[in-house]
């Protein structure tokens, strides 16, 4: 399976290929069962130019796609909704149903001074194609294999740092909008697909191996022995982990030294429990926190931009 990296913070890097958007917001396709999903609208409707540019290279018209799968409640995920919507006129847009009433904020200082700005999805579209939402609140199959997982707030390992100056409405953002895709794109072989990351990478891993684990429990019937049960480690199925992980301009916020600290952690526990993982990663991770992830997990972590397609195998 082929993830396509349809539009993202970062230009492409195929100086022969087709001249793509870029723009702080992010959107993937892709292709399963005969069947195109798209996986949030990037900030504006730039990402429909970049899939026309893009057709003919195994990305299918917008016209085309047969579902929508919404990552979180903010704008640079949402903002391409309206003009999807313009130009596809069957497929649903699945989303957590605690976007829909609430109002989500970014209160970082400028210039010494906090200051609210509205980084929320329009919230005059479940208005004006209120028919064309499906609203989730908890752990849905969408095929055999693409199930949708409403993350469950787990802190078990840290969140990004960066989230703290995000609301929703008057209070700090939990996050419980926030909505992970997996895809089994081969038998016991899984991709995470958490576009913006704010539960924290780790958190949401254990949310998604703990569904594996239910779905698997202590065994599968693959192997060389056909209908032989053997035991497997659900953290092993997890092959990919595509996505921004919200390190955001850390070394901007006068705490570098900590939020590095954390990053290495992380890749190190990542490195313990999925040992298998590739990370594939771009839009909200600053381009040094990147670079720490590529040095400490090697060939197994990759950057992706406009126009990067990403190999699920």
């Amino acid at each position: 399976m082929i993830l396509h990296t349809i539009i993202d913070n970062q230009p492409s890097k195929d100086t022969s290929g087709p001249n793509l958007q870029s723009e702080h917001g992010l959107c993937f396709q892709f292709t399963s069962d005969g069947k195109n999903y798209l996986i949030d609208t990037g900030a504006s409707g730039a990402f429909i130019g970049n899939m026309e540019a893009l057709a003919g290279n195994g990305i299918c018209n917008v016209e085309d796609i047969d579902a929508v799968f919404i990552s979180h409640g903010h704008n640079d995920h949402t903002g391409g909704l309206r003009k999807f919507f313009e130009h596809n006129s069957k497929a649903p847009v699945y989303l957590h149903n605690s976007i829909r009433g609430n109002f989500f904020y970014s209160c970082r200082p400028k210039k010494g001074v906090r200051e609210a700005r509205n980084i929320g999805m329009e919230q005059a579209l479940f208005a004006d194609f209120g028919h064309r939402f499906t609203e989730i609140g908890e752990i849905t199959r969408i095929t055999e294999k693409i199930t949708l997982i409403p993350l469950s707030g787990r802190r078990d390992f840290p969140t990004p740092m960066g989230n703290e100056f995000l609301y929703c409405n008057d209070l700090p953002d939990n996050f419980t909008h926030e909505v992970a895709v997996l895809v089994e794109y081969a038998p016991e072989e899984f991709a995470v697909i958490s576009p913006c990351s704010h539960n924290g990478i780790l958190n949401i891993l254990e949310d998604c191996r703990e569904w594996i684990e239910r779905k698997y429990g202590n065994g599968s019937k693959s192997g060389s022995n056909a209908g032989m049960w053997r035991k497997v480690d659900c953290a092993e199925m997890i092959k990919h982990f595509v996505g921004g992980l919200h390190y955001v301009d850390y070394l901007l916020m006068g705490q570098g030294e900590k939020e590095a600290a954390s990053i290495l952690e992380t890749a190190s526990i990542i490195k313990e429990k999925y040992p298998l993982l590739k990370i594939h990663t771009g839009h909200c991770t600053c381009t040094r926190a990147a670079e720490l992830l590529a040095d400490a997990l090697g060939c197994r972590c990759s950057i992706f931009c406009s126009g990067y397609t990403i190999g699920l195998e």
